[in-house]
């Protein structure tokens, strides 16, 4: 089963263009929000890896908008784990509108585990965060 990691946000005056519609890229930081949110519940924060000698290097983005968010609403943004590679792994996005649970936009990203030295080489995935993302309900990918 699938583990959802949920992050609320309200959507800022500076979030929105000139028709007062959540700006599209902003989608992206929010997918952030949510994937820092998962890594934190799984027991592997950014400062873990980091401290590992680790970072992610976001290899691919997507999203679908479905719906607009507006200045003020509430929004969720849920978070899972789809797939797990040997240096890879990818998420999945859903953003939902609070008040009405309609949902505003779906989207995932991939990324790779990169040695934080001068070549930045992909590397594996650390054993207890590769554990953490399978149980997470992550299927794996042996591609």
């Amino acid at each position: 089963m699938k583990r959802i990691i949920e992050s609320y946000l309200r959507v800022r005056y500076a979030e929105t263009d000139a028709q007062g519609v959540v700006y599209y890229a902003n989608f992206f930081v929010w997918f952030e929000v949510a994937r820092v949110g998962l890594l934190r519940a799984l027991g592997s924060g950014f400062r873990n890896l980091e401290t590992a000698g680790l970072c992610l290097a976001i290899v691919e983005a997507t999203c679908r908008y479905l719906a607009p968010a507006h200045f003020d609403d509430e929004i969720t943004v849920q978070a899972w784990v789809e797939t797990v590679g040997r240096t890879s792994f990818t998420l999945g996005y859903a953003v939902l509108n609070r008040a009405t649970g309609q949902r505003l936009a779906e989207g995932s990203t991939a990324q790779v585990i990169v040695s934080f030295d001068r070549e930045r080489r992909p590397t594996e995935i650390p054993p207890g965060l590769r554990a953490a993302l399978l149980a997470a309900g992550g299927r794996e990918n042996k591609a």
